[in-house]
């Protein structure tokens, strides 16, 4: 498996995947869905991340580093934010969010990032699973409430990781 930042070519398929997998957890659709899709728009914005596995793109995490992106979901100096990780349905139990996720880590700690934050659905338990395999901690002074979901608060400190 290899993980890359995806280019401009690679956005129709990374919004496909993308919509397949956040419709497992919103199977009669949600607005949210199309963001998420929106690859190409958020190239320009953030770095988009892409696991292929045997040449198949199998699923993409966007990582942003800067706290004053449009996709920076609250974040304080000197964090970084992981968002919309998706892994296509059917190459799911394979380790790709668990490579995406730490190339998401490496990535922001070079950037000289000292955490990497996230906000999940409560529906993602899966996620949240993974989350905490990874190290990631339950902040629940940094949930965020919307009118339609609850988000919760996963960080990782990458201070102390080697």
């Amino acid at each position: 498996m290899e993980v890359r930042a995806l280019e401009a070519a690679d956005a129709m398929r990374a919004g496909n995947v993308l919509r397949r997998a956040y419709r497992q957890i919103y199977p009669d659709g949600n607005t949210y869905i199309d963001e998420v899709a929106d690859v190409e728009r958020r190239l320009s914005l953030a770095l988009v991340l892409g696991c292929f596995l045997d040449g198949r793109l199998g699923g993409c995490a966007t990582l942003v580093l800067d706290e004053r992106s449009t996709f920076a979901e609250e974040l304080l100096h000197g964090e970084a934010g992981l968002r919309m990780l998706g892994v296509d349905p059917d190459l799911q139990h394979h380790g790709i969010g668990w490579l995406l996720v730490g190339a998401c880590a490496r990535r922001a700690r070079s950037a000289d990032r000292h955490a990497l934050v996230l906000h999940t659905d409560t529906k993602m338990v899966a996620a949240q699973h993974l989350y905490e395999r990874a190290g990631f901690v339950r902040t629940p002074e940094r949930d965020l409430t919307l009118p339609e979901v609850t988000l919760l608060c996963y960080r990782l400190d990458l201070d102390s990781r080697s």
